[in-house]
């Protein structure tokens, strides 16, 4: 039981390293492609950011079939190896997840191609991919289950609100350091603002009706471990938002008007919510690999 247990977290573990870096690496290119009024400092970070992320992505998903393979296995060094076993994984959805993550994570590089070439065709490919790495996610789990149109649908959705945000992050903690261009990286700071409200708002949507999909009422979210698990996800993203609506609507303001002292706070609580982020995905990460929402 305790090589299980081991495996189990490992997997877990593995599974949250993946979405954080997979959906990093997509949110990396509309990022890209809607604030290109970046500096040339924070765009050459964020092509880098978005080559790290995707590559890390592609070991995670590819380490996630020989640690699926021994779950499934009794968790034995032996299963994680077992050609029936990792055959029967890539036989199975899961198998679909690791193919559209790799095609996706692979092609979505090609937006880092755009300063040498430019055009439609190298943008259209890296949002490919982005979409691609995103339908990932929606091969597995609770989403399988109908109406699986609507509950793909919504999934994508709060993915593609997720992704931008958490994409986001570290290039924002670079501009808002930014103290000898702080007008410029002010007005990139409010564009974000202006357009993760309408990601903010789909995101919240989204995630209240899949949870209320998934549970079928209110009382399973106290009296499960699916649900506590829930609630305790709720309750960070809840924490999450009201940092952003700080930063929106007080921290950003100040920064434009050059306050030294809103400088280091917007850092700090960007900071935060990378640490919340953080937490979310863990979580999350348990209740894809440990919980369901029958109990």
């Amino acid at each position: 039981m305790g090589d299980l247990d081991a495996w189990t977290l490992s997997l877990t573990l593995a599974s949250a390293a993946f979405y954080g870096s997979a959906l990093v690496a997509a949110g990396s290119v509309p990022l890209k492609l809607a604030l290109r009024e970046m500096p040339a400092t924070a765009q050459s970070a964020l092509a880098r950011q978005l080559a790290v992320a995707a590559w890390l992505a592609i070991a995670l998903v590819l380490l996630q079939w020989p640690l699926q393979a021994a779950f499934l296995g009794g968790g034995t060094l032996a299963s994680a190896f077992d050609p029936f076993l990792l055959e029967l994984v890539f036989d199975s959805p899961q198998g679909n997840r690791i193919l559209l993550a790799l095609a996706g994570l692979l092609l979505l590089q090609a937006i880092l191609l755009e300063r040498w070439r430019g055009g439609a065709v190298v943008a259209l490919a890296g949002v490919l991919g982005a979409f691609l790495v995103l339908l990932a996610f929606v091969q597995t789990g609770h989403t399988r289950d109908e109406p699986r149109w609507l509950l793909g649908g919504l999934l994508l959705v709060h993915l593609a609100a997720v992704a931008f945000w958490i994409a986001a992050l570290h290039p924002l903690l670079q501009l808002a350091a930014r103290a000898d261009d702080q007008r410029n990286s002010a007005r990139v700071l409010e564009r974000f603002g202006r357009i993760s409200a309408v990601s903010v708002g789909l995101l919240a949507v989204a995630g209240v009706v899949l949870a209320w999909m998934f549970l079928g009422g209110l009382v399973p979210l106290v009296t499960t471990g699916y649900g506590q698990l829930l609630l305790t996800k709720l309750a960070l993203v809840a924490t999450l938002l009201g940092f952003a609506a700080w930063n929106k609507w007080r921290l950003v303001p100040a920064f434009e008007q050059g306050d030294a002292q809103a400088r280091m706070r917007l850092r700090r609580s960007i900071r935060i919510e990378m640490l919340l982020f953080l937490s979310i995905l863990l979580v999350t990460a348990f209740l894809t690999t440990t919980a369901s929402p029958g109990g």
